[in-house]
């Protein structure tokens, strides 16, 4: 019994084994193609197979036809019944001649992969075609007729890298309306080519060999925002370069040196900067962006920065791409090459040790600043004394041709004066008319005499006038309270 189980078991097994195989590998032999689905999509990948032609009984309702890498030299005649077609891949083949004709039934065709076969120029076709994506990549092109994409009004997306393209008629996309991305990188194109797009947004020139850009290479390109020039030989951008749309400008591994301050200023609405691995050394001033309020992406690194001397950019451009938010996500970027003192540091701390060289001529500076200040404090404080003193010193008395005989201190009178006499009465003040004829006293009031009580207890006889003129001079005292009534001499001239 456990014999005949076994057996049994043996004489089922291949056929589980078969059972269990899905529906489009069952055929899967070298010369066969298989069919799957995937995503809802019916693909028949007849790839890497060496075909000639299409081999029969392929399910004509596929979706995607992968037909890459074989040896088809013209367009199968087979694939006229594949009219729902929607992607289908042809590179790595030998075609070299125009689309059929009846492409033009496939309605429903978006992608179209003709790269890397034996195109060297592309020909206008007599009929309107769906496709939104041509791939012509990788093949010899050195020439497109002007008018071959007015025939494909849906097309967006466009290669033409890796070809022998030297220049294009500025009129090749002006009917392609719906055109958006333009790839033609890897070709030999000597300056920034000119187009004229209403559509296009997104225009791929990298590794060209471009060495001239022109002020107005963009300005055809009504809509363009982005724009990939990195990988050329552009030696400076030209100033006022033009474009009110553009918003993303790829410079990267260039042999640019310089910019100034109208470089940029024609790009009002630049958002992304790239001048990765270019040749600046000077630190750039933050008034190169003035025109550009919606910058928000700058990328440097790969530049050989030099920090010379004293440079207040290095600090204020520090601050300008790293203060939040960054417009620098990689701060190690923004280090100094030259000179050796300053070597892989920052551009900020190059400017900080270019200001403080270090502490010991910090301190002696420090010290040299005291002593002048000190000495600057001392010449300006003499000098405000001094005029000071001088402002509050009084003026002298001037002359007067009067003089007066007064306490026996006489001054010369006038030549021309006359002498009157008035008698004075003893013990009598003057009458009214006594005083008017007694002249003016010019001398202070401190000469006249002083009236003191006499202290009988005391033996000093003589003391000191109050007055600044008899200072040092000495009168007797007199006995009585009352000065003694003398006769003046009055001279009126």
């Amino acid at each position: 019994m456990g014999l005949l189980i076994v057996s049994l078991w043996l004489w089922l097994l291949p056929a589980m084994v078969l059972s269990g195989v899905p529906r489009e590998m069952e055929e899967d032999t070298e010369d066969s193609c298989r069919s799957y689905i995937h995503e809802n999509l019916l693909y028949i990948d007849c790839s890497d197979r060496g075909l000639n032609d299409l081999p029969e009984g392929l399910d004509i309702n596929a979706q995607v036809l992968l037909l890459a890498n074989n040896n088809f030299i013209t367009y199968p005649s087979q694939l006229e019944k594949f009219t729902k077609v929607e992607i289908m891949d042809l590179s790595g083949n030998r075609l070299t001649g125009s689309l059929p004709a009846y492409y033009e039934n496939f309605k429903e065709l978006k992608i179209l992969n003709l790269s890397n076969n034996n195109y060297d120029s592309w020909l206008s076709s007599d009929y309107s075609l769906s496709i939104k994506k041509l791939d012509l990549s990788k093949n010899k092109i050195n020439g497109i007729d002007e008018d071959t994409f007015s025939k494909f009004p849906r097309l967006a997306i466009l290669d033409l890298s890796e070809n022998r393209i030297y220049d294009l008629p500025i009129g090749i996309f002006e009917k392609a309306t719906s055109l958006e991305v333009l790839i033609l990188s890897r070709n030999y194109f000597s300056e920034v080519p000119k187009f004229q797009s209403s559509s296009l947004k997104n225009l791929r020139l990298s590794s060209c060999q471009i060495t001239n850009f022109q002020v107005n290479s963009l300005s055809g390109m009504q809509s363009l925002l982005e724009i990939d020039l990195s990988i050329n030989q552009i030696e400076s951008i030209p100033d006022n370069l033009a474009s009110n749309s553009l918003q993303e400008l790829d410079l990267s591994y260039n042999e640019i040196d310089t910019l100034t301050d109208l470089t940029f200023s024609s790009l009002p609405h630049l958002a992304v900067l790239d001048l990765r691995c270019n040749e600046f050394k000077e630190v750039w001033s933050t008034s190169h962006f003035a025109s550009n309020p919606f910058l928000r992406e700058v990328h440097v690194k790969g530049n050989r920065w030099s920090c010379e001397g004293f440079n207040v950019n290095l600090l204020l451009t520090y601050e300008y791409l790293t203060k939040e938010p960054p417009k620098v996500f990689d701060k190690g970027s923004l280090i100094c090459y030259s000179p050796s003192n300053v070597t892989q540091m920052s551009w900020q701390q190059a400017y900080i040790r270019t200001w403080h060289a270090d502490e010991k001529t910090m301190s002696s500076y420090t010290f040299m600043a005291v002593i002048i200040g000190m000495i600057i404090g001392v010449i300006l404080t003499s000098f405000v004394c001094r005029f000071l003193i001088s402002s509050n010193r009084p003026n002298p008395p001037r002359p007067t041709p009067e003089t007066t005989v007064l306490n026996g201190n006489a001054t010369q009178a006038s030549t021309e004066s006359v002498v009157m006499r008035v008698p004075l009465r003893e013990d009598l003040p003057p009458t009214y008319d006594e005083a008017l004829l007694m002249p003016r006293l010019n001398s202070s009031f401190h000469s006249l005499p002083d009236f003191v009580d006499e202290d009988a207890n005391t033996d000093r006889r003589n003391r000191r006038s109050r007055s600044i003129g008899d200072l040092t001079e000495t009168r007797p005292r007199v006995g009585d309270r009352r000065s003694v009534r003398r006769t003046v001499e009055v001279r009126i001239h």
